[in-house]
């Protein structure tokens, strides 16, 4: 990565953080990462950034959340946000208790990915969060609002669901998302507008479908993932 690429990317990223803290009436926001925190994606000859916070990195791409399923996969599948983040809490034990790690967790830990066309950041962006709320659900359990910890409940690996959910899909790893999420987004398939945002589906073999949704928030122009599920070709309607 160009030095002149990370500057570019890093004003761009402290721009969005800003408008977003604003908009949604946030006191920090994370405005910047080490050129260390950012991993490249080049694809279908197009260049791509995820820009990452190390907390954010570390469950992701560092083996936080593949040792914790792996060590307490009683853990997932609950239907239970907080058993999701105990299992966390076990492997990194940052906090004394699993309401005061999922508050952290909660606070500004997430990615911005972003495309480089010839040195020049495009506005179309996607901010990743491991979740934006915790929730309490009808079954008086608790669930994730949004980010990437709510719509891994559609994936699983080695056969253990990788959040709340029961759909067992793997992924060779939790940062394989990332990969899919850079073609859902930037180079879907197929798209659909909806009111708020729009879908993008890529293919996953001939008979399915990888579907993500995204929500755009106008104000500051910043896509969000609502999900991602697996969906029938045969039943989809571009």
């Amino acid at each position: 990565m160009k030095y002149e690429d990370y500057l570019a990317a890093q004003e761009f990223l402290a721009t969005k953080s800003f408008g977003l803290m604003e908009h949604e009436k946030k006191g920090i926001a994370k405005t910047g990462f080490p050129i260390q925190f950012y991993t490249i994606y080049p694809i279908y000859g197009k260049i791509f950034y995820v820009a990452a916070s190390n907390v954010f990195q570390h469950i992701m791409s560092k083996g936080v959340l593949v040792e914790a399923v792996t060590k307490y996969p009683k853990k997932f599948g609950t239907g239970d946000a907080l058993d999701v983040i105990e299992a966390i809490r076990l492997v990194e034990p940052t906090f004394d208790t699993t309401q005061r790690h999922a508050e952290f967790l909660q606070n500004e830990q997430f990615c911005f990915i972003m495309e480089n066309n010839n040195g020049i950041i495009q506005d179309k962006v996607l901010r990743i969060d491991l979740f934006r709320d915790i929730k309490a659900n009808p079954e008086g359990k608790s669930e994730f609002v949004g980010g990437i910890l709510h719509a891994f409940k559609h994936f699983s690996f080695n056969g253990v669901n990788l959040a709340t959910g029961k759909d067992i899909n793997d992924i060779h790893s939790p940062d394989t998302i990332f990969q899919l999420a850079i073609k859902a987004f930037f180079l879907p398939e197929e798209v659909e507008q909806t009111a708020k945002g729009f879908i993008g589906r890529i293919s996953l073999n001939e008979n399915s479908w990888l579907q993500f949704s995204f929500y755009l928030e106008q104000v500051n122009g910043v896509h969000f993932i609502n999900t991602i599920h697996k969906k029938s070709k045969k039943k989809v309607v571009a």
